[in-house]
Parts: C-alpha cells; structure tokens; sequence
C-alpha cells in the first residue's frame, strides 16, 4: 500500500513539474527524495529498468504513451530476437507471481507386510511408516499408496481412497 501510495505521489508530482512548463522529465530520482526511493524500493532497479521507467514517464507527461514494440535486453540475457518479455513484476524487482496450479500427484505404492507398534506399519520394500493419526483400516497383505500432502505431510491411501491419516516415515 505504501508503494502505491508512493507511486501515486510520483505520478502527482510528475504531472505538476510537467505543467510548470518543464521541457524534459528529469527522471524520478531527481524528483524523489532519497528516503520515498527507497521505500517504493526503487534502489533495486538495473539501470536498463530505471531508464524504461523515466521514458514512460516522459512519454505519458508529453502525452503520447507509446507501446514499446521491442524487448529490453539487460546484461546476460538472450539478444532481442530470441528474448522473452519479462513480466512487469519481474521489470520492478518483485517476486514472480504464480498462478495457482494443481500438480499431477506422485504415489508411491507398496504392500504392507506387517505391523510396526501400534499405528505403524512396515512395507515389501523395507519401509516403516508410522501414522501421526489413529489408522483405523486393516493394512496387512493390502496394497496402499502414499502421496506427498501439504506442508510436507504424507498421506495414506487405501484402495484408491485418500485418507486423512498422516503418516511419517521412521525408516
């Protein structure tokens, strides 16, 4: 919020030295004072993104906002035939944003071959497992899955059905 705020106050303060009859944007660090630049976090800008902002800038206070057809190149990158547009986050220094996906689920499927403490269980390749919550199924000689759950969990299917137990593994 704070940054928009910012940023509205630039764009303000823009329009202002513009009608004061100023021939050239002398670009938002001049017109910023150190301490409203770095709180919009404006010091993380490469000098290829500043100079991209202070021309849109001046073409928007000129009044002529041109799209600009061509990619910005910075140091390291693909040349322009090849590069990609980057995204306007990426331009300004903010993280990437990721559009919620659902991943395929990996399971792993073993058959249980016995027993291990009271709500534990051991499985044809060795494993132990142990669940975090009571199991209430009848395991052994079963085939079941285990698929990764959230925060790092694991969950316990059995016969096709994913359950709510946890499990963690011991060995």
């Amino acid at each position: 919020m704070k940054t928009a705020h910012c940023l509205f106050t630039l764009l303000t303060l823009a329009l202002v030295t513009a009608r004061a009859g100023e021939a050239k944007f002398p670009g938002l660090q001049a017109i910023m004072s150190e301490a409203d630049w770095k709180r919009a976090r404006l010091d993380r800008l490469d000098a290829a993104d500043l100079r991209l902002v202070n021309e849109a800038f001046a073409q928007f206070l000129q009044g002529t906002p041109t799209p600009r057809s061509e990619p910005v190149v910075t140091g390291g990158e693909a040349p322009p035939a090849v590069a990609k547009k980057r995204p306007l986050w990426e331009r300004f220094g903010l993280p990437q944003i990721v559009e919620k996906t659902s991943p395929a689920k990996q399971m792993m499927q073993a058959r249980v071959t016995a027993l291990h403490g009271t709500n534990g269980f051991v499985l044809d390749n060795a494993q132990v497992w142990v669940g975090l919550d009571p199991i209430r199924d009848e395991l052994i000689g079963h085939n079941i899955g285990i698929v990764e759950g959230r925060f790092g969990a694991f969950l316990l299917v059995v016969d096709g059905q994913e359950t709510n137990v946890r499990l963690h593994r011991v060995r």
